[in-house]
């Protein structure tokens, strides 16, 4: 008893003595709370749309969100990665002009892409509707999907940038857990008064998204207007933010990251959507679900680690870096994996919540958690790569790993239906994360992967390589 007591005092003095830990740690517990309380949100969302709408609006809802994350991404162009990146250097820099200067011109350049794409997309929404889904997602549930498109792509920047900034509380409000409140809020409210349809569930959808966005507004408006980012204001910044043209070079790596990100997160719902029906996607949907909540440690990390690591690598401190890895890898680990386990496990009864049509699908939901196990004990290596300079690798992996999804889910979606979307989403996930962790160990010469029961020699190896290794091209 006394030697843990003295193995957890030491562990606790090495997280207050370092600082980059420390606000890691704070920071991502504050963001698993709120991850934590959104995963339950979405969890009573969709248990509540199967109970009430049926597992048939469920898939309209599923590939309403799918489309609207498809147009975000187009629309943001990589940007709300980029200004990540960017902001949370000048606010070590303390330019706040900067900080204020960039995101202005950021809003408005992506603005104007997402209501052309807005207008693209209610001009064609019959064809849309007729030739992709086969009429199984109504073309009025895409006008509005269109209407909502701006929204979501100014809600992403506010919460890129409050994320930059470390106002941890305020990305995860106007990134997810806002819109999912508000949604069942008003679904709950309209219970009683209405009869329950896919266009009265897309509709407050719609009012969601948008009462989100403006809180995201009115947020970054107290916040620029009484700068307290953590640092002080210099007296003179020398010289202007990023241009267009820089933004966009740094961007574009970012941007094709997303996107094959995006691919390998949606593909699997929309092929669902094509070569099956609602219900079937509406099924997919909670099982991917529940499937993720596994890594939610995972993505509460993440966020506070993506800005760490530019702020680390930027001064330098690869040694830093190697010990925010080492840390934050186990941290992942241990907080993931029961919940993986314990999700394989009750596969059926977890899913039998939702109705007698989920249920038979339990074994989608364990090779999907197989598929999770990879991904967290993996850690956070796409984030590496890309926060410090090398988003071509990242870029180029996620290609692979995209097509790989594709090809996948175009060959076994036929044959093994549900079953086959789970099988090619994790083999894909799964060469991702392998790939990326080999090229991060040879860019930086440790392993940023967590095997348990191994020493910190063993697991973290202490040679390094720098960047004299090339990487994908």
């Amino acid at each position: 008893m006394n030697a843990l007591k003295l193995v957890w005092h030491k562990q606790l003095a090495k997280v207050r003595g370092n600082r980059d830990v420390h606000e890691v740690l704070h920071g991502s517990a504050i963001t698993f709370l709120f991850r934590l309380f959104g995963f339950v949100l979405l969890y009573t969302l969709q248990l509540f749309i199967a109970r009430e709408y049926g597992a048939g609006n469920l898939g309209v809802y599923s590939l309403a969100i799918t489309l609207l994350n498809i147009g975000m991404v187009l629309a943001l162009f990589g940007t709300d990665t980029a200004i990540i990146r960017l902001l949370t250097e000048y606010r070590a820099q303390g330019a706040l002009a900067k900080i204020r200067q960039l995101f202005g011109k950021v809003a408005l350049w992506t603005f104007l892409p997402s209501l052309l794409l807005s207008g693209l997309f209610y001009l064609f929404a019959e064809h849309i509707s007729r030739y992709v889904f086969a009429g199984e997602l109504p073309a009025g549930t895409l006008r509005v999907i269109a209407w909502m498109l701006p929204f979501v792509s100014l809600g992403r920047l506010y919460a890129s940038a409050f994320r930059a900034l470390h106002r941890v509380t305020a990305s995860v409000i106007v990134d997810t857990v806002g819109m999912r409140f508000l949604h069942l809020l008003f679904l709950l409210i309209a219970l009683p008064l209405f009869a329950p349809t896919s266009q009265l569930l897309i509709g407050l959808l719609a009012a969601a998204v948008m009462l989100n966005t403006l809180y995201g507004m009115a947020k970054w408006h107290v916040l620029s207007r009484d700068f307290r980012a953590g640092v002080q204001p210099l007296e003179q910044e020398a010289g202007p933010a990023i241009s267009f043209r820089a933004l966009c070079t740094m961007a574009l790596p970012m941007y094709l990251s997303a996107s094959m990100e995006l691919v390998m997160s949606w593909t699997d719902t929309i092929m669902l959507g094509i070569f099956t029906d609602a219900e079937t996607v509406g099924v997919y949907s909670v099982v991917i679900r529940l499937s993720m909540v596994t890594s939610f440690a995972l993505i509460s990390i993440n966020t506070m680690l993506s800005p760490k690591f530019s702020e680390i690598y930027a001064r330098g401190d690869l040694d830093g870096l190697r010990k925010m890895i080492a840390f934050a890898n186990r941290l992942i680990f241990f907080a993931s994996a029961p919940i993986n386990l314990l999700v394989a496990i009750f596969a059926a009864p977890l899913l039998g919540l939702f109705g007698e049509e989920f249920a038979a699908s339990s074994l989608v939901l364990v090779i999907l958690c197989l598929g999770q196990f990879i991904n967290f004990s993996s850690g956070s290596v796409i984030p590496l790569l890309t926060m410090t300079g090398h988003q071509k690798t990242a870029r180029n992996i996620l290609v692979f790993s995209a097509l790989l999804n594709i090809c996948g889910n175009g060959l076994l979606i036929p044959w093994l239906g549900i079953t086959g979307a789970a099988i090619a989403t994790a083999i894909s996930l799964s060469c991702r994360d392998i790939c990326a962790s080999y090229w991060a160990y040879r860019y930086f010469g440790f392993r940023t992967w967590y095997i348990p029961f191994f020493s910190e020699k063993n697991s973290v190896l202490l040679r390094r390589r720098g960047h004299e290794e090339g990487g994908l091209r």
